[in-house]
């Protein structure tokens, strides 16, 4: 992440100015080559099939993303949970020395701190200390000792054995592949066909598609490095930035894998993800034109470059993706960029599960010992019972619990029947912002707009709202398909 102090803008704003028209014939487009093009055109194949694509296995119909999961989890589960903790400690060494660099309590040489790019690992004094945290608690869950009261299977069973053993292998694995869609061009190409729809749909510039296939790809991460440079170059006013942010930030090809592993579902991917893809476009239309997304200013932090209105056919709009697409591609080797992916995906992996230990035990700790959540999530209950989905009184408390971490949210819905899994998975994917990584991401990232926690705390809020009946209408389609 980076630092404040290396985005810091001048107070100053700019206002918009009204778009260039342009045709997309006169932009110059990159000439498609034979090496680049067979290479996007193979990558982009092989990496959907494999997310996508329906093969029999086992007498059932499934992807092969779940085909690689569910072998892996079923013959390596406690090498899995072994490397899991080694990641976690890792992290949790990382962070601390690249806190006490960065906090001058031991000073060390610039070229150490290169090489083991303490840059990755700073964080704040919260997570610093969550990361900490998780690395006992994954010990105690490991080796099993400590208290009953983290010992319970409620907790440690959904915690470390579920939830950690699918993240650590879906993350990584899911990695390689998206890696090798995004260094190969198929994130330009996608987000190039998706511009047509940004400005009218959503009042963004065509650019931000290229963002949010970032995030839908990758990660949010990703997503907010990529919102955060352009905004910087005045490419984006704040309103888009909030716009973008929180409610294309979205969870990922990863996460919904996790979620739908967790539920045993991974033979629905292809289903869930499009279903995920229509709850998340539905639930935007409908923010972006009610407060608080409506409210925030359209001022620009740098001068304004302003994305010109493009026009053309759909063949020319191909062309343009695949030149976007072309100029990508050149120059990178599809299994270095696997093989990046996979380390990226660790690394990754590393800095976020101990977060997620520490955090997912407190909350499941509470959820299972106090009606806490229960309490909060009373007056959800009746609404879910009137849209007819199952286990009402659970899935309420899973809606709120999504607010302190997504994965949380959606694995305390394990075990309930699988329709009030599926809107479980659409609801609290959308969520977006939660508090153990994306709404403080988003906060520190983007403080001269200013993002303050009562904001993220409204969008959440309406978009928990509006996403329960969209999820719920859905939910019920595929139950009328006989999928559930």
């Amino acid at each position: 992440m980076l630092r404040q102090d290396e985005w810091r803008s001048d107070e100053e704003t700019w206002e918009g100015v009204e778009p260039e028209r342009k045709t997309i014939a006169d932009e110059t487009l990159t000439e498609t080559e034979r090496i680049p093009f067979a290479r996007f055109a193979a990558v982009f194949i092989i990496g959907v099939a494999f997310f996508v694509l329906p093969v029999p296995w086992e007498g059932a119909l499934t992807v092969p993303f779940d085909i690689f999961v569910t072998f892996i989890e079923n013959n390596a589960a406690q090498y899995v949970l072994g490397m899991a903790w080694l990641m976690i400690l890792g992290a949790a060494v990382m962070t601390t020395l690249a806190e006490v660099h960065r906090r001058d309590i031991v000073r060390l040489d610039e070229k150490t701190a290169d090489r083991f790019t303490f840059q990755v690992w700073e964080t704040n004094a919260a997570f610093w200390v969550l990361r900490l945290v998780g690395t006992v608690l994954a010990t105690a869950y490991l080796f099993d000792v400590g208290p009953t009261l983290i010992q319970n299977p409620g907790v440690s069973g959904v915690i470390w054995e579920t939830l950690i053993l699918s993240v650590v292998i879906i993350i990584p694995l899911g990695s390689v592949f998206v890696n090798m869609l995004i260094e190969c061009g198929a994130l330009e190409f996608v987000g190039t066909l998706a511009r047509p729809v940004m400005q009218p749909l959503f009042g963004l510039p065509g650019r931000s598609a290229l963002d949010s296939a970032a995030s839908w790809a990758g990660s949010f991460a990703i997503g907010f490095y990529v919102t955060r440079t352009v905004f910087d170059r005045g490419g984006y006013n704040k309103r888009e930035v909030f716009i973008i942010c929180s409610c294309f930030g979205t969870a990922s090809i990863g996460t919904i894998g996790v979620f739908a592993a967790a539920f045993e579902l991974l033979y629905l991917f292809p289903v869930i993800l499009l279903a995920y893809l229509v709850a998340i476009v539905a639930t935007a239309i409908v923010t972006i034109r009610i407060p608080p997304l409506s409210r925030v200013p359209e001022e620009y932090i740098a001068e304004p470059n302003v994305e010109p209105k493009l026009t053309g056919s759909v063949g020319d709009y191909v062309r343009l993706g695949l030149s976007e697409a072309m100029e990508e591609s050149k120059g990178t080797s599809s299994v270095r960029a696997g093989w990046k992916g996979l380390v990226d995906g660790i690394v990754l992996t590393a800095s976020l599960i101990g977060t997620v230990v520490a955090i997912g035990t407190l909350v499941l700790v509470t959820y299972e010992n106090t009606q806490l959540f229960q309490l909060i999530s009373a007056p959800l209950v009746p609404v879910i019972e009137l849209l007819g989905i199952p286990d009402a009184d659970v899935v309420a408390a899973a809606l709120i619990l999504g607010f302190a971490d997504v994965f949380i949210g959606a694995l305390a819905a394990v075990g309930i029947a699988p329709a009030a899994q599926f809107f479980v998975i659409l609801v609290v994917s959308g969520q977006i912002l939660f508090l153990a990584a994306s709404g403080p991401m988003m906060m520190d990232m983007f403080d001269d707009i200013p993002v303050r926690l009562r904001d993220i705390t409204a969008i959440f809020v309406v978009r928990t709202l509006v996403l329960i009946p969209i999820g719920a209408a859905l939910t019920h389609l595929v139950s009328f398909a006989g999928l559930l």
